[in-house]
């Protein structure tokens, strides 16, 4: 038997705006998405006897059958390099709050795609795992690559940016209402969003010169918010108590604060915790 390990870090939205509607169903996006150091722990063990993928999960809430992204990126993979006779066994340590808007599943996905790489020695590089990982969720390609990218099409079409070092951290919080991708984006196809907001250049204006973005932009906070009272509370709390800018993550309704100050974010978490909303203090990754 081979086990290997490796960290699926979640990602975090400064800026997302939700353009046209596709012909195949989905909407284009343009995104910049960022790699943060929160992250589950996912396990594959290639198994001497048996056929098929057994998957465990210390989240009881998370599907541990073929619902699961991380069976259908395995299944996407072993069809890819035509490999039939196999028997794996995938575990997942879960810290990410599943539907959160944190890319909690397609990152599991990714880190199951590069673990099934290296076991099953296929070399394949990065834009071919990518092309299998579209197949089965559009964050996926960004979860392989990481760092800090803008995303555009369906989140597949993907520009790494430069940026300076970060001067600040992230604090996470995930108000307990877990809100699905489909879901969220009929909601926002209901209503009217045109206002005026920040652009996706004044953001990468501010990241590339080392400082912190204060206008962000989440087009899913219009239609998500306004139904989501305990959301709206955790962005409440983390700019009353400093973070230089407040905004909820893809789909939601997992909110992050950036904070340039250690002091606000320990008092932002005691706060936070008081109200019974976990947190997480991470630090962006690039």
């Amino acid at each position: 038997m081979r086990s290997l390990t490796t960290k699926a870090y979640a990602k975090i939205n400064l800026y997302l705006d939700v353009c046209d509607l596709r012909p195949d169903g989905y909407h284009n996006i343009e995104s910049i998405m960022q790699q943060v150091s929160l992250c589950d722990r996912v396990t594959v063990e290639q198994l001497d006897e048996g056929h098929g993928i057994k998957i465990t999960c210390t989240d009881p809430a998370v599907p541990t059958d073929e619902r699961n992204i991380v069976h259908k990126c395995a299944v996407r993979f072993f069809e890819h390099f035509g490999i039939k006779d196999y028997s794996i066994a995938i575990h997942i340590d879960k810290e990410i709050p599943s539907c959160g808007g944190l890319a909690g599943g397609s990152t599991d996905g990714a880190a199951v795609l590069k673990l099934l790489n290296e076991l099953y020695c296929t070399n394949a590089d990065e834009s071919i795992l990518c092309e299998i990982g579209v197949k089965v969720g559009a964050d996926i390609p960004f979860c392989i690559v990481g760092g800090t990218c803008i995303c555009r099409g369906i989140g597949e079409i993907l520009t790494p940016v430069e940026v300076a070092a970060a001067k600040y951290q992230v604090l996470i919080s995930f108000p307990g209402e877990g809100i699905s991708t489909p879901a969220a984006y009929k909601m926002l196809d209901s209503i009217d969003r045109h206002t005026d907001h920040a652009g996706i250049d004044d953001v990468l204006s501010a990241l590339r010169g080392g400082d912190i973005p204060t206008e962000m932009y989440n087009a899913f906070e219009l239609a998500v918010l306004p139904g989501h009272e305990n959301a709206r509370l955790v962005k409440k709390v983390m700019l009353d108590f400093g973070a230089v800018s407040s905004m909820m993550s893809g789909s939601g309704s997992t909110i992050f604060g950036l904070f340039d100050d250690t002091a606000n974010i320990q008092n932002a978490t005691v706060a936070l915790g008081k109200l019974g909303f976990e947190s997480h203090t991470c630090s962006p990754i690039n």
